[in-house]
């Protein structure tokens, strides 16, 4: 039972005896002589006492509230015990429960919890531990195009007249590491299509040696493998759906060796199927194979970025060569469900119809709000199906482009700090071994960058030319791009 006493009673009749006390101590001392002056006496007295009796309350309710929060303790007194009896220690005052809760290993506050943020991969959560992690990014890209937005190839194609509004892009992405911060995984869908764009993983334990696995790009040439979100032009030029060796289902080992040297250099191998990401299996025994190498001659290795929205303090320079060979049933690919395509002139193949071996070589340049890029294209069609006396058994291509834009802010401070102004000229002869083929493009965009690549506007003009060998004519038309790219 509690040790507490009750004082409220004996704080009460405290008062009346205080009260009676002092009646009784002036009735013994003499008779008042005043009534009305005593009886004012006595109710000053009362009221004294009342304001006492108030204080005392107050400290008692604070001494009960104490009370209430203290360990209970036994009221009962402890008998003294015969000597033959054993003493047994004090029990501690803890229970029962609070023992059994001991033996259970407690929890850190920071062993499972996660962690959120916001920031340039978007929303990411991780947990504490470091062995998970998970951001996720919405891209949307707003287009307005006239009088077409594809590339054309043929006269017919260029007198189109395909005035839209469009939403040329709606992906989401996942990225992030599991189990070790070196196994890292990406997947990106594209809504618009839809299809399944990238899904590999990483093991990105040693910088000079990583191994990719699974569908994403191959890592041949810079406008390729460069985002979408992420290029100085609103779209690739015309020499990519030619050239390109586009995404792919396989492996690769990619690293950088040799960092702050003056030989610092990157590579890429990889083997892959060979049909793109639109089939599961090969249509025939062989294999793709890709390599890329590339000096470092200034600066570093640089991301696959266009722009120079970093802006380089010091100028960096990379120079790059690149070559894949493959034979399948295409001839061009794109990321799709029908992913193996052939360009114009050839049939639909057969399994194992076309052998290509492709290369290229390319130099980037960025310092100082200035970006310089370059491609060189190579590549040989055969078809196999076709005799070794046939002229057209094997086909030849060129291409190649130069684009170079900048930021006039450095120069013209009247011009706002994130608006960049490029050009590019680019070429394509889709067979050297015919004259007046070519197809040419000459473009220039200005884009104003609200948060670098994840948020920006771009205008962009194209001057197109193509060549007809049969009517031994060129014709030309202009193409006007509107967009807006958003990242979130």
């Amino acid at each position: 039972m509690k040790s507490q006493l009750n004082l409220r009673p004996l704080f009460s009749a405290g008062k009346w005896v205080l009260l009676s006390l002092s009646l009784t101590g002036t009735v013994f001392s003499a008779e008042p002589q005043n009534p009305e002056q005593y009886k004012e006496e006595l109710l000053a007295i009362e009221k004294r006492l009342d304001a006492k009796l108030k204080l005392l309350d107050e400290k008692l309710n604070r001494l009960e509230a104490v009370e209430a929060k203290s360990p209970v303790v036994s009221a009962e007194p402890v008998s003294a015990k015969p000597a033959s009896v054993e003493t047994k220690p004090p029990v501690p005052t803890q229970t029962v429960e609070a023992k059994e809760a001991d033996k259970i290993p407690s929890k850190k506050q920071d062993d499972f919890p996660v962690s959120a943020r916001y920031d340039k991969n978007g929303f990411e959560v991780k947990t504490d531990n470091g062995k998970f992690a998970l951001a996720i990014q919405n891209r949307i890209q707003l287009r307005y195009a006239n009088p077409f937005d594809s590339d054309p190839r043929s006269i017919g194609e260029l007198e189109r007249d395909q005035s839209s509004f469009m939403i040329r892009r709606a992906r989401t992405k996942l990225k992030g590491h599991a189990y070790w911060p070196w196994l890292k995984y990406y997947l990106q869908y594209d809504w618009s299509q839809p299809v399944l764009r990238d899904l590999n993983l990483t093991l990105d334990k040693f910088n000079w040696a990583k191994l990719w696995v699974g569908r994403g790009k191959v890592v041949y040439n810079d406008e390729r493998v460069t985002s979408s979100g992420n290029q100085q032009f609103i779209n690739r030029s015309i020499i990519n759906d030619i050239f390109t060796v586009d995404r792919q289902q396989g492996a690769q080992v990619l690293g950088n060796l040799f960092p702050g040297t003056w030989y610092d250099m990157s590579y890429v191998a990889g083997v892959f199927t060979g049909l793109g990401v639109g089939e599961r299996n090969n249509d025939d025994d062989n294999m793709m194979y890709a390599g890329r190498l590339q000096w470092n001659a200034l600066g570093g290795e640089m991301p696959f970025s266009q722009s120079d929205i970093e802006f380089h303090q010091k100028p960096a320079l990379n120079f790059a060569f690149a070559a894949a060979t493959n034979q399948s049933k295409c001839t061009s690919f794109e990321t799709d469900s029908n992913s193996c395509r052939n360009l114009r002139g050839f049939e639909q193949g057969k399994q194992g119809q076309y052998k290509i071996d492709q290369m290229m070589e390319e130099v980037r340049f960025k310092w100082q709000g200035l970006s310089i890029q370059h491609e060189m294209h190579w590549k040989r069609i055969e078809d196999t199906l076709k005799t070794q006396s046939d002229s057209s058994r094997e086909t030849d291509l060129r291409g190649g482009l130069i684009q170079a834009g900048y930021f006039p802010h450095y120069l013209f401070a009247i011009v706002p700090k994130n608006l960049e102004f490029a050009g590019r000229y680019a070429f394509v002869d889709p067979n050297t071994r015919i004259d007046h083929d070519l197809q040419q493009e000459f473009s220039g965009v200005m884009t104003y960058f609200f948060s670098g690549h994840s948020n920006k506007v771009n205008f962009q003009v194209s001057h197109l030319i193509l060549d007809d060998p049969i009517l031994s004519l060129s014709q030309s038309e202009q193409r006007f791009w509107l967009q807006w790219d958003l990242s979130f």
